[in-house]
């Protein structure tokens, strides 16, 4: 079926992205111009306070951090040095980064945000979930980049209704050279991590960097483990004038025990050390889950890597090609991995449903010699294997000094693999193939069936065409950013199980599609095995105007419209839903003060966000499903500031005012309704103000950061929240100097959570409408690093 409907691409960053004031410098398109253009037009590019408050002459709302902030924060999640950013609220699941988190960005999850890394898109192409464990060491960032609201004319992606956060990776250095950091710290917190750069070698100066990390540790609460192994890399090489090839790769493996989020009932209690039990059939505390609580049947292994290179090249003096090719694959497992199957009645029993299986029914499925009348425990993952191919591509045209055109087409193909192989546990008791990808230990019935609880594949193809216009005007004062997105995206979609609810499958070979609920005389009639194609295409402008009061101060506006397409777990649901995609339209006013001791913005803005999606109970059906929740209607204030009052000191602040509500309630039936008309969206915080203050005395450096972040709602009834809190981290360093042949050795001390906050840091929802399953993540306490580097 084909709606006028776009997808990819919530898009809009049209008008700053090939401006002469500033584009975000994701693809090599965008960074052309960050690198040239800017520099001519304000006399000063990246302009910061310690890494901060980064000077933007974009004609929309966008906040950056540098390395020089991010070094300081030492190891742990790149999202980290940036939720001090207005707008920006992440909460990690640990101290260390490698586990997982949240990220709100302006009223929007991290399902509605794009990711981008050097341009290349990261969000799921399936669900458009972003994974912060896969993210590359925060040591091989040089900038990332915070774009409110709009994304860029060539950003890849069908999520990015509420903005986009673009990484961008730092150069092989010029000079051969070593770096070597350790850190340890608390919960046996141990990290190595090696960089070496070539230098320019070879008749063309080709130059190179490879590093390697190793990271070990202990959870801060319960008895699971964190590990992750990485290596990362690029070849750069300058071709003269500005024109450059490079290639980078990354490769990540994780493999880490989930952390038990608790009921708010139960952290009210006074209990925030509940836990996943330690031995298998056990419950830590007396309190969580059961038969399936053991916390090694808790696991998230990913295997996950990228190869992307970047290209620019004039093909006259006023006419540049960027080109832009990428491959990433992830091989990925989570959610409750272990279920339950009790053989005379056929029962299988897994997260959210529990129904008879006519192929294990009565049948001696793990081959014990007895057909067992109680329960035992199988491994039942939710595999997902992803490979993705893109390429972006520019030709940017100078026609004078005032005047920039600039056409971009994008194409992006996603082949997305999901599996749901029940196995044995090894023993009867062990994980053995933590990706179930051993059939000799497949769960298979009377006639050699496969035993699944999802088994689909999707593939999403984006084809995109954008066209930009930058001018300036009256001595660059007046600048116009002018854009359209054209993008045509297309999902095709193969089922082949009955599928139940958006999250639940019957992968069974038997006839019919009616099932029965065990212990009752309910039946679902689920959706039976298909394929179809559904597509979307809309048209996107945006437009963006500053100008230059004086020659300190900026005053700007912008209008984007974005769109995100539903996502594939909405398509497979049981019923064949017709959803729209989401539609957000925002305006920003903004005004900016740049001087060398002063740089801050503030912006107010509006947000109408239309056909919100969202997967909740219908007790009409008794399933889960994908509900379009209607309009929702968002707006706020941004602001920060950044100045160095004496020499060697840097202070900066934000902060953030975001007013959420729905316009509408939401009808099941022809007169009930769920009332959610004048509710606040849930996970969001209204309020939050975040500062930095950095010293720099001699070989010491001295800083600390606070965040204060206010109270959400868990769901659209507004009634279970996560309280306000503040979170303080502190960071101390001292630099040896050179030591022999080490260079530039130090010692740098990092403290989080430096007063032992107890906190809720995020809320996991069961149920958009009212308050029933919602679990929240407790806040790590104080954690201690310390990291001795140096450079030969």
């Amino acid at each position: 079926m084909k709606f006028t409907k776009s997808v990819f691409m919530a898009g809009t960053a049209m008008a700053g992205l090939l401006s002469a004031h500033g584009a975000l410098a994701q693809s090599t398109g965008t960074q052309a111009l960050e690198d040239v253009k800017e520099v001519v037009v304000t006399g000063q590019r990246n302009r910061n306070v310690g890494g901060l408050a980064v000077d933007q002459s974009v004609t929309k709302t966008r906040s950056s951090v540098t390395e020089e902030f991010i070094e300081k924060q030492g190891p742990g999640s790149i999202l980290e040095a940036i939720n001090l950013l207005p707008g920006v609220n992440f909460s990690d699941q640990s101290a260390t980064g490698s586990v997982g988190g949240d990220i709100t960005l302006r009223g929007f999850d991290q399902q509605r945000i794009a990711f981008m890394l050097d341009g290349m898109p990261l969000n799921d192409t399936g669900n458009y979930a972003y994974y912060p464990t896969m993210n590359p060491d925060s040591e091989i960032y040089a900038k990332v980049d915070v774009n409110l609201g709009t994304t860029d004319v060539d950003s890849p992606t069908a999520s990015a209704g509420g903005g986009t956060i673009g990484y961008i990776t730092r150069r092989p250095k010029d000079k051969f050279g070593v770096e070597v950091k350790g850190t340890f710290g608390t919960n046996d917190y141990a990290r190595e991590y090696v960089r070496v750069d070539t230098g320019a070698f070879g008749p063309w100066g080709t130059t190179a960097f490879v590093a390697a990390s190793n990271l070990s540790a202990n959870q801060f609460k319960g008895v699971g483990t964190e590990d992750r192994k990485q290596v990362n890399g690029r070849i750069y090489q300058s071709l003269g004038g500005g024109d450059f090839a490079s290639v980078a790769f990354y490769y990540n493996e994780t493999r880490n025990n989930a952390i038990y989020n608790s009921s708010l009932t139960t952290i009210n209690g006074g209990n925030w050390s509940e836990a996943y039990a330690s031995t298998i059939g056990t419950v830590s505390n007396s309190i969580s889950s059961g038969a399936t609580g053991y916390y090694g049947y808790r696991i998230n292994p990913t295997n996950n890597g990228n190869i992307r290179a970047q290209f620019k090249k004039h093909l006259t003096e006023n006419l540049v090609l960027t080109i832009d090719p990428s491959f990433q694959y992830t091989l990925a497992d989570g959610g409750t991995q272990v279920s339950t199957l009790t053989e005379s009645t056929g029962v299988l029993s897994m997260v959210g449903s529990s129904y008879i299986w006519n192929e294990l029914k009565g049948y001696d499925a793990n081959h014990d010699g007895v057909v067992s009348t109680t329960a035992y425990k199988v491994f039942s993952p939710s595999v997902t294997e992803t490979r993705r191919s893109t390429i972006n591509t520019s030709l940017i045209w100078y026609l004078d000094d005032h005047n920039t055109v600039r056409a971009a087409y994008t194409y992006d193909h996603g082949d997305h693999r999901q599996t749901g192989h029940v196995s044995l546990l090894e023993g009867g008791q062990w994980i053995g193939d933590i990706f179930a990808e051993d059939e000799s230990m497949w769960l298979r019935g009377k006639n050699g069936e496969e035993i699944q609880k999802r088994n689909r594949q999707s593939y999403a193809n984006l084809k995109q065409f954008a066209l930009t216009y930058a001018g300036s005007f009256f001595d660059s004062k007046l600048k116009i950013d002018a854009g359209v997105r054209l993008p045509d995206f297309e999902r095709k979609l193969n089922n082949y199980c009955y599928q139940i609810s958006s999250s639940t499958a019957y992968c069974s070979t038997s006839h019919g599609t009616t099932l029965v609920l065990t212990g009752t005389t309910t039946q679902i009639t689920a959706k039976a095995p298909a394929s179809w194609t559904v597509s979307y295409d809309k048209t996107l402008p945006n437009l963006g105007v500053s100008y230059k009061v004086s020659d300190h101060q900026t005053v700007y506006s912008s209008y984007a419209e974005t769109i995100s397409a539903p996502r594939t777990d909405s398509l497979y649901d049981r019923l064949s839903l017709d959803l729209q995609p989401e539609i957000s339209k925002t305006i920003d006013l903004g005004y900016r003060y740049a001087s060398p001791m002063v740089s801050g913005s503030i912006a107010v803005w509006k947000t109408d966000f239309d056909h919100r999606v969202e997967t909740a109970w219908d007790e009409t059906i008794g399933a889960s499903v994908a509900t379009d929740v209607g309009k929702a209607r968002m707006k706020g204030i941004n602001a920060e500031i950044g100045f160095k009052p004496v020499e060697g000191l840097d202070i900066y602040a934000s902060s953030s005012y975001t007013d959420t509500e729905m316009l509408e309630n939401v009808y099941y039936s022809a007169t009930a309704y769920n009332p959610t008309k004048g509710k606040q969206l849930g996970k969001i915080p209204r309020i939050m103000h975040a500062v930095n203050v950095d010293y720099e005395h001699g070989n010491w450096d001295f800083g600390v950061t606070g965040k204060y972040t206010g109270k959400r709602y868990a769901s659209l009834a507004n009634g279970d929240a996560a309280p306000g809190y503040t979170v303080w981290n502190a960071n101390v360093s001292y630099d040896f100097g050179d030591i022999g042949p080490m260079k530039d050795s130090y010692v740098r001390l990092n403290v989080k959570n430096l007063f032992n906050e107890k906190y809720i840091s995020a809320i996991s929802t069961g149920n958009v409408f009212y308050d029933s399953g919602n679990y929240f993540w407790i806040g790590a306490p104080i954690t201690t690093m310390v990291t001795i580097g140096t450079k030969f």
